[in-house]
């Protein structure tokens, strides 16, 4: 897998969809979107963002998954929760992202990068139902 796109760019701010399916990095070279995908019969979302203490601009230095280390749980109605987590160091501190992805246990969950796969396509599953397909409607995330 390549480097994330983020790396060494100037981040401006960070914005979340209504839908918590998609976030917007807003940076000194362009916006970069980057959408939560789910396996054939599951669902994704942002769970919560954490943004960097010292605040915008920030420099991106690394990008990378970062291990929950958390059991999926079961739910009263029979699916499971899987944890995930995104993390970006910057020099102004770290964006934590914490995701989720809801199945019958066998399916799992992603963010979609750009330029995060061969050949620099991005890879967007959606789901078979497009349930993972964000409206894009852009918030602020709070702090």
């Amino acid at each position: 897998m390549s480097e994330n796109i983020l790396v060494g760019k100037i981040l401006t701010g960070v914005k979340i969809a209504a839908d918590k399916e998609a976030m917007l990095f807003q940076t000194t070279a362009g916006d970069i979107v980057v959408r939560c995908d789910a396996d054939c019969c599951s669902h994704t979302w942002i769970e919560h963002v954490e943004l960097p203490a010292l605040g915008f601009p920030a420099l991106v230095m690394v990008a990378e998954n970062l291990d929950m280390n958390k059991a999926a749980e079961d739910t009263d109605d029979g699916d499971y929760i899987q944890f995930y987590g995104f993390k970006i160091t910057t020099d102004r501190g770290e964006i934590v992202i914490d995701y989720r992805n809801s199945s019958n246990g066998y399916y799992g969950g992603s963010l979609s990068w750009p330029g995060s796969h061969e050949g620099d396509a991005e890879y967007f599953y959606g789901g078979v139902y497009g349930q993972n397909v964000s409206e894009m409607q852009w918030v602020e995330v709070a702090p």
